[in-house]
């Protein structure tokens, strides 16, 4: 048996998660925000817009306003 060196040995147990670890619901919720929130802005959209296309986007999906 090969034995692991202290460093390796303390990032394995440093609370980092591991590279296969999946994200959680809100996790992956949040990341899809941050990634629309920057392509829109990328694309032009100021701050504002943003807001409101996101606000409807959440009437939309909540069936309060159809498309």
């Amino acid at each position: 048996m090969i034995a692991q060196s202290p460093a390796k040995s303390r990032r394995a147990t440093s609370g980092h998660p591991s590279p296969t670890a999946v994200l959680s619901v809100e996790e992956l919720h949040q990341l899809t925000l941050f990634k629309w929130r920057y392509a829109l802005e990328s694309a032009g959209f100021t701050g504002r817009e943003v807001q409101d296309l996101a606000f409807l986007g959440w009437l939309r999906a909540k069936g309060q306003l159809e498309s």
